[in-house]
C-alpha cells in the first residue's frame, strides 16, 4: 500500500517545514511527498525544495486556490491512497500506519479520517475524536462533520478519479464537497474513522475559512449543486429551506465573532426560514438571538 502526501502551499514559509518533517517522521513511511506551491510570494519553495528526493516540488505559475493545487498534486501522484495535509497543519507519526491498518482491515474503504488535535491562535488545545462514519448521515447535508478538513484523511486513489476530486470552483469547503461526493456515490458504509487524534490543526488568523461571506457563498453553492441530491418535490423544498436556515444560523455566528453588524439580520433570516428546533439548530439559536438583539439595543443606546 503506498501512500502519497499532498501539501498544497501558499505563502507558507513559516510552516511547510514542520509539515514535511512529520511526513518524514511516520512509523509507515509515505510512498512521496508532494508540495504544490501555489504561485507563493515568500520562501515556501525554497523550504520545501531543501528536502530529499523523497518530496517533490511543483510550483505553480498563478495562485488558484487550494483545491486545485491538492488536484495538481493528485495528477503527479503515483500512489494508491490519498493523504492530504494543509501547510500549517502536521500528522502526528502514527497517522499514516494506523489508517493503514485500518484500510486493510476494511477491504472496500474509500476515505479514512482520523481524529484532530486543534490549536487555537490563543496557544490553548483541544481534542477531537472523530465520529462514526454511521453518524455522518445526514449531518453532511448540512456540514462537513469531518473535524479538521482534509488533513485527517486518506481516500482511495481509484475513488477520488472517479468522484472528479475536488471542486475548482471552491475556495472553502472543498474538503466537504468532496466527502459529500463520495458518500454519494459510494454511502457513507464505506467511510471509515481512526478515532483518536492523528493530525494537528492550527488555526491562522486570517486564513480563507475564517472569513464568514466567503463561507457563505461556498455553502450556498454546496446547496445548489450537492447537498440536495437524491431529493425531489416536498422534501427537496423542506430540505432547501432547512439548509438555507442553518447556513443562516452558523454565519450569523461568524459575523458575531468579526463584530460584523449583520450579525443580527442572518439569524432572523433563518428563523424565518426554519423556525423549528432541530439537531443541527437547537432551542440555543434562540438564546442567541436574544444575546444579539441585547447587544445591537445597547448600541444604539450608546449611540
Amino acid at each position: 500500500m503506498k501512500f502519497s502526501v499532498i501539501i498544497p502551499a501558499y505563502n507558507a514559509e513559516q510552516y511547510i517545514r514542520t509539515a514535511i518533517e512529520s511526513c518524514l517522521s511516520q512509523t509507515y513511511a509515505p510512498h512521496e511527498i508532494i508540495v504544490v506551491d501555489d504561485s507563493s510570494t515568500d520562501g515556501t519553495a525554497a523550504v520545501a525544495e531543501s528536502f530529499p528526493s523523497l518530496v517533490r516540488v511543483i510550483r505553480l505559475a498563478e495562485n488558484r486556490g487550494a483545491s486545485f493545487a491538492r488536484n495538481r498534486g493528485v495528477q503527479e501522484a503515483s500512489g494508491d491512497w490519498l493523504a492530504f495535509l494543509d501547510a500549517d497543519d502536521w500528522f502526528l507519526p502514527e497517522k499514516l500506519e494506523l489508517q493503514r491498518r485500518c484500510a486493510l482491515e476494511n477491504q472496500q474503504t474509500v476515505l479514512i479520517y482520523t481524529g484532530i488535535r486543534e490549536i487555537a491562535i490563543d496557544g490553548s488545545e483541544r481534542e477531537h475524536e472523530a465520529i462514526s462514519p454511521m453518524e455522518l448521515w445526514p449531518r453532511l447535508r448540512y456540514l462537513s462533520a469531518i473535524e479538521g478538513g482534509a488533513s485527517t484523511a486518506a481516500v482511495r486513489r481509484d475513488a477520488f478519479d472517479a468522484v472528479g476530486g475536488f471542486d475548482d470552483h471552491l475556495r472553502v469547503c472543498d474538503d466537504w464537497n468532496l466527502w459529500l461526493k463520495l458518500a454519494l456515490r459510494y454511502s457513507v458504509k464505506s467511510f471509515a474513522s481512526v478515532p483518536v487524534s492523528l493530525a494537528v490543526y492550527r488555526r491562522v488568523a486570517g486564513s480563507l475559512s475564517s472569513n464568514a461571506m466567503r463561507y457563505f457563498n461556498a455553502r450556498s453553492y454546496m446547496i445548489d449543486n450537492l447537498c440536495l441530491a437524491g431529493t425531489a418535490g416536498l422534501s427537496r423544498l423542506l430540505w432547501r429551506r432547512k439548509l438555507t436556515a442553518f447556513q443562516y444560523y452558523t454565519t450569523s455566528i461568524a459575523l458575531r465573532e468579526e463584530d460584523s453588524s449583520l450579525d443580527l439580520r442572518f439569524i432572523l433570516r433563518s428563523l424565518v426560514l426554519w423556525p423549528f428546533p432541530s439537531f443541527t439548530m437547537s432551542l440555543k439559536r434562540y438564546r442567541i438571538l436574544t444575546v444579539m438583539v441585547r447587544q445591537h439595543l445597547s448600541r444604539r443606546l450608546l449611540r
